[in-house]
């Protein structure tokens, strides 16, 4: 694992690979990904190496398809990463939960609700059968969500609580949230939140 921390800066390194002594001028950051790759695949990067030069077709220099090949490991990593994000977003837990949740934004826009958060507010609130009348619900934090928001991004996304008021026509209700940011969601952030009881 290369420790300069300037990424971007050549470092050479020598490599006994398929019985030849090979050397390398790569970028940290190559070296770093490089590292992670064979770890990864458990082999040495002496071995990975030689893979690499047996399968390599082109005229490309052996150097060239060592970088190629390193980008290429780190973009189907990303697309995995990305593919599960996808498929385990906040919406999809929100969903899930059998309590009454919801995703909120920065700017306390109400941006996805479970049947569970619809149906507590249908059973404590008369006329709510349409969505331009769940348009007019009124939600109130105790402490202000972007508060909230830094806190958890403090504290390593722990949960936090707060309560709520939320309204109706001249009808209140109060209660308590248990919530935690969105993972998906950054610009702007959000948070889930979770009716974990009355006040």
């Amino acid at each position: 694992m290369m420790s300069d921390p300037d990424p971007f800066k050549p470092h050479f390194r020598a490599i006994n690979s398929g019985g030849k002594r090979r050397g390398f001028r790569l970028e940290n950051v190559f070296w770093k990904a490089l590292d992670t790759v064979t770890r990864t695949d458990g082999m040495s990067v002496a071995d990975y190496v030689s893979k690499l030069n047996e399968i390599r077709t082109g005229d490309n220099g052996l150097s060239s398809y060592l970088r190629a090949s390193i980008m290429q490991r780190v973009l189907e990593q990303h697309d995995r990463l990305r593919h599960r994000l996808d498929n385990f977003n906040s919406k999809t837990i929100v969903a899930a939960c059998p309590v009454p949740g919801f995703i909120i934004s920065i700017d306390k826009k109400i941006l996805f609700q479970n049947s569970g958060f619809l149906m507590y507010l249908q059973t404590r609130f008369t006329g709510l059968d349409t969505i331009e009348a769940l348009s007019n619900i009124k939600l109130t934090l105790e402490t202000p969500l972007i508060d909230l928001i830094e806190e958890m991004r403090r504290d390593s996304g722990r949960p936090k609580y707060t309560g709520f008021t939320v309204g109706y026509g001249e009808r209140r209700l109060r209660g308590r949230l248990s919530m935690a940011l969105a993972p998906d969601m950054d610009d702007p952030p959000a948070a889930i939140a979770f009716v974990s009881g009355p006040t």
